[in-house]
């Protein structure tokens, strides 16, 4: 996974996540030079199996993820390189709507277009006779769920969610999960690295981007951190919104309504996991949601550790036994409303074992025998996730997920300057299923260049 002896390319990706390696794939087949940079040991972002505790693996980062759509998983040849996705149950009605905006996003992104800013808020928020504002996406909102009788534990199926969203627009939508048979998710990501590999793209791992270098606003370079430079015109950013144009360029480059935007994007890092190794099989059969209450989230506001924060405990071997010895087991703990700063100084070591202990108290009255049972513990919290993802404030959303920062008022594939795409987590398509942001862009960047769609 070298760089090699070429430094130009027709594009450059920064991350070698889920998304990045699926534009990486349709750009190469493409015939476009790529090359993906990726600041990890290994390619895949979230999509990692770890050893946290000697002969127990676990995804660190989740468990699942957004259902890729059937066509994409085809398109990308994944099942070619050794993996098997399982798609959990969803309400018809959701992966119908999802299926429809996923087909619109596409066709908007074969459309060249000017590089703008997307449409704010304040442009959109104007009430019409009888109703309250609207904004891009009104069918995606809490009255939705109401109308078409789809219940919010639908909504909440496979996430602890901070309270305050539940029922919302993209919760619903990433109702619609993925699971990886055999392997953890780090299967899915070795083969988005292969396919992508396979179709002649170059993958750079142990390379942090620093820089993106600008002529006349438009892409000239990516620097590296060791000091190498990668010449092209065009760059994929699977970045956070808020990361990309504000550590990637010199601000004095940008233009003003980019670089207002950028500082007003609100992240909100708010979940923390924890790893299980058990001896025995798991005392769950099922995963199991445990609501966190108003003390919880009134101590997240404050930069404190809830007492009873929002849980997901899944027991992940028992879907996949190569997760675990034989007798034992896997259990992951999803925490929602856990702060990414805390308000008496950073997560040390003591403040992360108050925090298992009160998520393994929880646990335990829920399901008895897991403590006595527990032979080894892995504590990730939102700090941990932005040093490992570069994701800002250890925010997997890509941003607050408020009704200013949802659906359509999220940026598409194309940002305002020529020449430098979005994918990612802060990204329209983001919810809507792995891949499919990263798919998007692709396609946008082979319409922007006048060549066949992604």
């Amino acid at each position: 996974m070298g760089l090699g002896s070429q430094v130009r390319y027709d594009a450059a990706i920064i991350g070698a996540g889920a998304d990045g390696l699926a534009a990486a794939i349709l750009l190469a087949r493409a015939n476009l030079d790529v090359i993906v940079i990726e600041r990890a040991a290994q390619p895949g972002g979230r999509c990692i199996t770890i050893p946290f505790s000697p002969g127990f693996f676990a995804s660190p980062y989740q468990d699942d993820v957004p259902r890729i759509p059937a066509a994409l998983v085809q398109g990308l040849g994944v099942a070619q390189h050794g993996v098997i996705l399982a798609d959990g149950s969803a309400d018809s009605r959701i992966l119908f709507r999802r299926d429809a905006i996923i087909a619109r996003a596409r066709r908007e992104a074969l459309t060249p277009a000017p590089h703008t800013v997307w449409k704010k808020l304040q442009a959109h928020m104007q009430p019409q006779a009888g109703e309250g504002p609207v904004w891009p996406g009104i069918d995606w909102a809490d009255k939705s769920i109401a109308e078409t009788g789809i219940s919010a534990d639908a909504v909440l199926a496979g996430r602890a969610i901070d309270p305050e969203l539940a029922g919302s627009a993209l919760a619903l939508l990433t109702a619609a999960r993925s699971d990886v048979v055999g392997g953890g998710l780090g299967a899915l990501g070795k083969a988005l690295a292969s396919a992508a590999e396979a179709a002649g793209a170059t993958i750079r791992c142990n390379a942090e981007a620093c820089e993106i270098k600008l002529h006349r606003r438009k892409p000239q370079a990516l620097m590296i951190s060791d000091g190498s430079e990668i010449e092209t015109g065009t760059i994929l950013s699977t970045l956070d919104f808020k990361r990309t144009f504000l550590s990637l360029f010199a601000w004095t480059a940008l233009p003003a309504p980019l670089l207002a935007a950028a500082r007003d994007w609100r992240m909100q890092g708010a979940g923390a996991r924890l790893l299980l190794a058990l001896r025995k099989p798991p005392p769950l059969d099922a995963p199991l949601f445990l609501p966190g209450d108003a003390d919880a989230l009134a101590a997240f506001r404050r930069g404190a550790i809830p007492e009873r924060p929002p849980l997901l405990a899944d027991p992940v071997s028992l879907r996949d036994p190569t997760l675990s010895p034989p007798g034992g087991g896997v259990i992951t703990i999803t925490l929602g409303a856990i702060p990414h700063a805390l308000f008496d100084g950073g997560w040390t070591y003591a403040k992360r074992e108050v925090l298992a202990a009160r998520a393994l108290t929880r646990l335990e009255a829920a399901a008895p025998g897991v403590v006595a049972s527990l032979s080894g513990l892995k504590i990730i919290v939102p700090p941990d996730m932005e040093d490992a993802l570069g994701a800002t404030h250890g925010d997997l959303d890509g941003g607050l997920l408020a009704p200013d920062q949802m659906l359509g008022f999220r940026p598409g594939p194309r940002s305002a300057l020529s020449g430098v795409y979005l994918a990612g987590s802060s990204v329209q398509a983001a919810p809507h299923g792995a891949c499919v942001a990263g798919a998007v862009a692709a396609a946008a960047i082979l319409a922007d260049r006048g060549g066949a769609s992604a």
